[in-house]
């Protein structure tokens, strides 16, 4: 797809004005003009913010995808399991409600899978409706009538990962893991002031913690190995097709403040949902950085990036640094900083699924 920003015009832009105006979103005085201007941006910037993507103030593919979704209301199509799956926010309203009630639909992403048609079924089958995976009128009738229409739950209130959050007994030798490069090809993703891409060293962390999985026994699948073009919604697909039980992607973080230090990593959250198993690893494996590699930590945060909400197995993004921070340029030219991050994730990893 084209990616909208600041200063385009166009058919493309008329459309994203629309969607932006029919969700509630302001856009001043020009309204749905064809035109991006600040108004749009502005109203682009809330729209992500508000759903817990990337805030830039630009329409790439996670946000057009995340835009296009939001404008399904519930009742508007029947929604059933099919190939490919019924995506929007019908079908996150659908799996809240039902995760409420009790009956796990899974994570809440808005994607009917087997683990929404399930729950429906188990509801149907509860209340005296006819069993057959079809959401209907008289199945989202009932569920306005024992909900509170969607209305977003507690943490306490929310259906537990299994086993908390745990990995359940595995052992390395026994998963697949899939270490995601961010970026890569024409992506450089950032750059610093000594001319480091942001795709290498991804690429040189990732690499190195492969191999030891790999020496610790662990399956290792990789989104890319060396510096080529991956699209974004192929990466958890790769995840997904390889039937992962970890899916690991590795990117820098950047700033315009040469002063901005830490380890950041994410997990998937939306609209009161998030992963345990997720966000136990990620607070974990920031807090291990942090101490190997001598940065800052930064609490783990929960988004709905288009890898985390995609992967259907637990999955983290993963930070380790600011390449544009002070004194990492040093460190990142011997490639020291990119041992030290793997290292870290590794020891993790190797605490949370347990050795041999």
């Amino acid at each position: 797809m084209r990616i909208l920003k600041s200063g385009d015009r166009g058919k493309e832009v008329l459309d994203v004005q629309s969607r932006l105006r029919s969700l509630g979103f302001d856009l001043g005085t020009d309204g749905v003009d064809g035109y991006f201007g600040d108004d749009t941006r502005l109203a682009v910037l809330q729209f992500q913010q508000s759903n817990g993507l990337v805030a830039d103030g630009v329409i790439a593919e996670n946000t057009w995808c995340e835009l296009v979704e939001s404008g399904y209301e519930a009742g508007e199509r029947l929604l059933y399991l099919k190939i490919p799956p019924f995506r929007g926010a019908d079908v996150l309203m659908l799996q809240r409600s039902l995760n409420c009630l009790g009956f796990n639909a899974g994570p809440e992403d808005g994607i009917f899978g087997p683990m929404t048609e399930r729950a429906v079924l188990d509801f149907q089958k509860n209340s005296g409706l006819v069993v057959d995976g079809m959401v209907d009128d008289s199945v989202l009738k009932l569920i306005d009538v024992v909900t509170k229409d969607g209305e977003p739950h507690s943490d306490e209130g929310k259906i537990p990962d299994r086993n908390g959050g745990a990995a359940g007994g595995r052992t390395l030798d026994r998963c697949t893991i899939v270490i995601d490069a961010g970026h890569g090809g024409d992506d450089t993703g950032a750059v610093n002031s000594a001319g480091r891409c942001e795709k290498d060293v991804s690429l040189a962390v990732a690499t190195r913690l492969s191999r030891a999985l790999e020496s610790a026994g662990a399956r290792v699948v990789m989104t890319r190995e060396s510096d080529q073009t991956v699209p974004l919604y192929l990466r958890p697909a790769t995840a997904n097709t390889a039937r992962a039980d970890l899916f690991i992607s590795i990117h820098m973080n950047w700033s315009d403040n040469p002063r901005a230090q830490g380890a950041a990593a994410y997990y998937f959250s939306r609209k009161g949902y998030y992963s345990e198993a997720g966000r136990i690893l990620a607070d974990a494996i920031v807090a291990s950085i942090a101490e190997a590699a001598a940065v800052p930590v930064m609490p783990a945060m929960g988004r709905n990036f288009a890898v985390l909400r995609e992967t259907e197995m637990t999955a983290v993004v993963v930070e380790p640094c600011f390449i544009t921070g002070e004194g990492m340029n040093d460190r990142l030219d011997d490639d020291t900083f990119a041992s030290d991050a793997s290292e870290a994730i590794f020891s993790v990893l190797a605490d949370y699924f347990g050795r041999q």
